[in-house]
């Protein structure tokens, strides 16, 4: 029976380029996001009488439908807790809130947020398939959801969506960071 001998120098060569192998693979994965970034900018629109500012949350998926990263969650907490917050019904089934992203809920207007490539829990994502979400809801309002897939890839997009609901409009912007 032969048996098979690694010597110590042997040894660190393999073990030596293995790491090196793992760490050009995860530095080329970083030059792939290192300076690309998607900007979701939305704009909501406000109802009359005792308008109360809507629930929100972004965030992207994956091609298989499940959470990647949160960008943000605007709510109301009352002294009861987030009342509301279950009714972000796509958000809210497969997500956790964090302090990180969560915030309170904002008047009207144009916001923008932006993708940096990384996940909740801050490692790099591999390019790809994604599908970008916002979603709506006020209290004795409307429930709206704005779902799209992107590829996000070294190809730079700006695409620009116009809807009927109190969302009226979400523009995504791939791109080099300036």
């Amino acid at each position: 029976m032969q048996r098979s001998f690694i010597s110590r120098r042997n040894f660190i060569y393999r073990t030596t380029g293995l790491l090196l192998t793992l760490w050009a693979g995860r530095s080329l994965a970083q030059a792939r996001w290192a300076d690309m970034k998607l900007d979701i900018t939305f704009e909501f629109v406000g109802g009359s009488g005792r308008y109360r500012p809507p629930y929100v949350a972004v965030w992207l998926e994956n091609a298989q439908g499940l959470p990647v990263r949160t960008l943000a969650v605007w709510f109301e907490q009352s002294r009861k807790g987030p009342r509301w917050l279950n009714e972000l019904r796509r958000w809210y089934r497969s997500n956790e809130l964090t302090e990180a992203v969560s915030g309170p809920t904002r008047r009207p207007g144009r916001y923008t947020l932006s993708f940096d490539g990384k996940d909740d829990k801050g490692n790099l994502v591999s390019q790809g398939d994604y599908y970008v979400c916002v979603e709506l809801v006020r209290e004795h309002g409307p429930y709206e959801l704005f779902r799209e897939k992107v590829t996000l890839a070294q190809t730079s997009f700006n695409r620009s969506f116009n809807l009927a609901g109190e969302l009226k409009e979400v523009s995504l912007s791939y791109d080099r960071q300036a």
